[in-house]
């Protein structure tokens, strides 16, 4: 299996990317619980405590912007 930090980071990779062309085109990204917090964990700074209690809701849309 993948360790969470690995996790994060090919996430995070990801992110990064989509970063780079944010500017002239949207993405849709859709994920179960696990890697929506880890999204979540990239654009909000969380303690562990919030980390663990974060979840989405079946179906819910979430915006992200990133900051300028």
């Amino acid at each position: 299996g993948e360790s969470t930090l690995h996790l994060a980071q090919r996430i995070y990779n990801l992110l990064d990317e989509i970063k780079q062309e944010s500017d002239h085109k949207t993405y849709i990204l859709v994920a179960h619980n696990g890697i929506s917090r880890m999204i979540q964990s990239y654009f909000t700074d969380m303690t562990n405590e919030e980390f663990a209690a974060f979840g989405i809701k079946n179906c819910e849309l979430r915006k992200f912007e990133f900051p300028e």
